[in-house]
C-alpha cells in the first residue's frame, strides 16, 4: 500500500534511506562518501522536504516502510526514491516509480527530471528516463557526489 508519508514515517524513512545507501551504493561511491551523504541519521531532510514542496510517499508491508519516494511537481523533479535493501528485487520500487510518474503525468507534467545516483541509473533507464549529462550532485546535507541528470517524457 502508497500513502502519503506523515511526519511520524520521517524516522523510518531515514533508516530506509541510510540502509539503502550503505547496502546499494558500495559499489559506485567510496566509503567516505556514503558516511558522509548517510551516515548520521537525519530525518528533520524529509521536514525540510515537505518545506520545499515535495510531496512524499511510503510503500508499507505489514505496518512497516519498505519503500519511499519523494516528487516536487511545481519543479517537475523526482526527488528521490529508496528502497529497504531486503525488499530489493521484490518490485516495490517498481511499483513506486509508476506511481510517482502516474502522478506527475495526472497532473500534467510532460518533462519529469532527476540527479540519479550512479548506482540507480539503470533502474530509471528501465522506466523510460534518459541521461542528459553526468555532474556533481550537492545533497540536503551538502555532500558533493556524482551523478546523472535524466529526464522521462510522460
Amino acid at each position: 500500500m502508497i500513502r502519503e508519508a506523515k511526519p511520524s514515517d520521517y524516522e523510518s524513512m531515514d533508516s530506509v534511506f541510510r540502509a539503502s545507501a550503505k547496502k546499494l551504493c558500495t559499489a559506485s561511491y567510496d566509503k567516505e562518501v556514503i558516511e558522509a551523504w548517510a551516515g548520521k541519521s537525519w530525518p528533520e531532510r524529509f521536514v525540510k522536504g515537505a518545506k520545499e514542496g515535495n510531496n512524499q510517499y511510503v510503500l508499507l508491508k505489514d505496518d512497516v516502510v519498505v519503500c519511499f519516494g519523494s516528487i516536487n511537481l511545481e519543479k517537475k523533479l523526482l526527488v528521490s526514491l529508496f528502497v529497504s535493501p531486503e525488499f530489493v528485487g521484490q518490485g516495490v520500487g517498481q511499483i513506486m516509480i509508476e506511481f510517482l510518474l502516474d502522478m506527475a503525468k495526472s497532473k500534467g507534467v510532460e518533462v519529469l527530471h532527476l540527479d540519479s545516483s550512479l548506482n540507480a541509473v539503470n533502474f530509471y533507464s528501465r522506466n523510460g528516463f534518459k541521461e542528459k549529462a553526468r555532474c556533481k550532485y550537492k545533497t540536503q546535507n551538502g555532500v558533493l557526489m556524482e551523478s546523472v541528470q535524466m529526464e522521462c517524457s510522460l
